[in-house]
């Protein structure tokens, strides 16, 4: 059975003899490094840590994610034909990365650590639609389904205390997605619907509590939302003052306090509106 596109691997085919530089990650603050996809010699991409490859095979990788503690950088490889999930040892990086999923019939792509560095989950992407696999175990990886539905689910996020996991998924209608949240071991409940999906993954907030999001929504000019994940169908509106939303993030600051990063085209009442720009503000207590 033939794998169909994605995002990730359409772009593998079109690598250029020029060193092509994307899909960078950062490490944990302790380690002070990042790891990212550049193209190389061979047309293909290989990953880079501080300038320097650390993995180099045929065939192309890329969507690096380290894992929190810091030991392990997960990412998809082309190196046998297929997507599939690698694992790199930072305390080996001279040894070859460990394969940990070898489905035939799909690519392995949108990698996400639990926070305590023990589980990954991620998208198996085929032609009969995209669903999410958990591995629990590192050292014997067994892939298990956490969704079974058709069309697409994908861009799984970890909560903050590793029981959860937010994604968003079009199989109710094709032509938008929802936020979903899955207990592990549980049912996924909606949390939202008609969201504008983040390339990154659903954004929670420090405290698990919270998701933020963008509602799709252009007679509004996109606003963002909190919602409550323990009362969906509670979502209250940021007034952010920002249209034309897009990615955002949230951290936790030196202060303690809590930053919202939002990509959008400007502020209510600008008299242009163009290229999106990027805006930072402190989010007050949320409700």
């Amino acid at each position: 059975m033939a794998r169909g596109a994605s995002a990730i691997t359409a772009g593998f085919a079109t690598a250029s003899t020029d060193m092509v530089v994307h899909e960078l990650a950062w490490a944990p603050a302790h380690i002070d490094s990042f790891v990212y996809a550049a193209s190389g010699p061979e047309r293909d991409y290989n990953l880079y840590i501080d300038q320097a490859p650390v993995v180099s095979a045929p065939g192309a990788d890329g969507g690096p994610k380290w894992s929190p503690d810091g030991r392990w950088i997960a990412f998809t490889s082309a190196r046998t034909g297929q997507g599939d999930v690698y694992l790199l040892d930072t305390n080996a990086i001279e040894l070859p990365p460990k394969q940990l999923t070898d489905m035939p019939t799909s690519a392995e792509l949108y990698i996400d650590w639990s926070p305590d560095s023990k589980k990954l989950a991620y998208v198996g992407h085929n032609d009969d639609g995209d669903n999410l696999y958990m591995i629990s175990d590192l050292a014997n990886p067994r892939p298990k389904p956490l969704t079974t539905w058709g069309h697409t689910q994908t861009r799984p996020s970890f909560s903050p205390d590793g029981k959860q996991i937010a994604f968003y998924s079009n199989h109710r209608d094709a032509s938008h997605f929802d936020l979903y949240v899955l207990p592990i071991g549980g049912t996924p409940r909606v949390v939202a619907e008609r969201v504008v999906m983040d390339s990154d993954g659903p954004s929670w907030t420090p405290n698990g509590e919270h998701l933020v999001y963008v509602l799709d929504d252009e007679t509004r000019y996109d606003p963002i939302y909190v919602a409550p994940v323990a009362s969906p169908g509670s979502a209250q509106l940021l007034p952010t003052q920002t249209v034309g939303n897009g990615d955002l993030d949230l951290t936790t600051g030196t202060d303690g306090r809590i930053y919202l990063a939002v990509t959008a085209q400007g502020l209510e009442g600008d008299d242009k509106r163009d290229f999106k720009r990027v805006f930072v503000m402190e989010l007050d207590e949320l409700p």
